[in-house]
Formats: C-alpha cells, sequence, structure tokens
C-alpha cells in the first residue's frame, strides 16, 4: 500500500466537492484547491456515472486496490496533537488488519475512550482507516455512530478488505 500524505498548515481557496463513488456509497472529498480538508463518506447512493475527474479516479483506484497503488495526497493539518497522534497510527494499520480500541490505545500510552475519540474527530475518514478499529466486543462505531447505516459501512469496508487479502495469499 502506498499513500503518501503531505501535509498542508493552509488552505486558501475556496472550498468544492469531488465525490468518489465506490462500494455503492460515495466518499465526498472536500478541497481547498488541492488541499483535501475532509473525506467523510456519504451513505446517499452516488449519482449514475459520470466522467470523474483525475483525483476521483486515483482515490477509487486506491480504495478499491491499495497494495497495487500509489496516491499521495495533500490534507489540512487539524485536529489535536493527540488526534494527529491517532490519526498517524491509524495510518500505519495494513489493509485486512484490525485493532481494537484498547490495542491502538497500549501502542499510543493512552485510553480506549481516547483513542475513540480521536477514531470519531477524523475528518479524513475515507482516506485515514479508522475503519480498522474495532471494540474488544464487537465492531464498534463508525464516524459518530454507534449503529446504523455508517457502522454498516464500516462492517462492509472491513469485509472487502479481508475478501482482497484472502484472494492475493
Amino acid at each position: 500500500m502506498t499513500l503518501h500524505i503531505v501535509w498542508q498548515p493552509t488552505a486558501d481557496a475556496e472550498p468544492h466537492t469531488v465525490g468518489v463513488p465506490v462500494f455503492g456509497v460515495e466518499l465526498a472529498l472536500t478541497l481547498r484547491g488541492s488541499v483535501i480538508i475532509d473525506a467523510s463518506w456519504q451513505i446517499e447512493a452516488p449519482a449514475a456515472e459520470k466522467t470523474l475527474p483525475d483525483l476521483a479516479l486515483q482515490v477509487r483506484q486506491y480504495l478499491l486496490d491499495p497494495d497495487n497503488s500509489h496516491l499521495q495526497l495533500e490534507l489540512l493539518i487539524q485536529g489535536s496533537k493527540f488526534s494527529n497522534r491517532v490519526w498517524n497510527a491509524l495510518s500505519t494499520i495494513p489493509v485486512g488488519v484490525t485493532l481494537t480500541y484498547a490495542e491502538l490505545a497500549k501502542r499510543l500510552d493512552s485510553a480506549p475512550r481516547a483513542v475513540a475519540a480521536g477514531c470519531r474527530r477524523n475528518p479524513y475518514a475515507g482516506i485515514i482507516p479508522c475503519h480498522r478499529v474495532v471494540a474488544s466486543n464487537g465492531i464498534g462505531g463508525f464516524m459518530g455512530q454507534a449503529d446504523g447505516e455508517f457502522v454498516a459501512l464500516k462492517s462492509r469496508l472491513l469485509d472487502y478488505e479481508s475478501r482482497l487479502c484472502r484472494t492475493k495469499s
């Protein structure tokens, strides 16, 4: 998996959104110029296929086949120091692997609830894989939901990545 994040301190252009249809939902990338300031999943079914901008095609290819894709993105630096530690740790979890909140907390010398809060505040849920962190007694939440459509999406993402790893081994 080759994802290279270039963290940017500012993003000054007018915001615009690029939709990435994938997994039956849409990843909405909100950008200011070339800097992504948010990458959140949208549950609504994506609009009919249209010509996608290069960025959307590259992100979709990375999500579908991360081990055979190279993606470099500019993301806006935001959040607390602790949240940034959580997000950096999330970025190191390989495709097809999950950790519990407690396991990630131990790596960060923190507490599971603090790690869960850092995951919940992740503005880049479609890029920085907070879905790979689960509760010790189940799947856990996703994008601020304890159950519902986003948790179902988390399950689909994990199932997809698991199948992807099995077919490559």
